[in-house]
């Protein structure tokens, strides 16, 4: 045997770190779990503590691009905006009242009236 052969050495005392992507660390299930797991009112911190990832993490899992329905049930459709950009412009609605009328946020109204502007 040569001293750096495989056999020579010594005994990890712990074990092999999981992987580091969110993405790959969790199978489908386990996300799926996790996910109801927030919605049934499980703090993060438990979470955290129970996967033995980070708060952050956690918020990261569950409100991460692939698991926010509200960004599609929310979204406006193109007549919608025509028709924001057309109320604000004729009735002198407000910003903030559009944003309440259509529920969405006030940034979303000035982004809808800003590209309306420019084309």
């Amino acid at each position: 045997m040569t001293p750096d052969s495989p056999d020579d050495q010594p005994d990890v005392a712990y074990p092999p770190a999981p992987p580091r992507a969110l993405r790959t660390r969790f199978s489908p299930t386990e996300r799926a779990e996790l996910i109801a797991a927030f919605n049934a009112g499980t703090t993060q911190k438990i979470l955290a503590a129970k996967y033995g990832i980070s708060p952050t993490s956690i918020k990261r899992l569950v409100h991460g691009s692939s698991n926010r329905p509200q960004a599609t049930a929310n979204r406006l459709t193109p007549e919608q905006r025509v028709a924001i950009a057309a109320m604000h412009a004729t009735t002198g609605i407000t910003k903030a009242e559009l944003a309440r009328t259509y529920g969405v946020g006030l940034s979303t109204i000035k982004r809808i009236l800003r590209e309306h502007r420019g084309a």
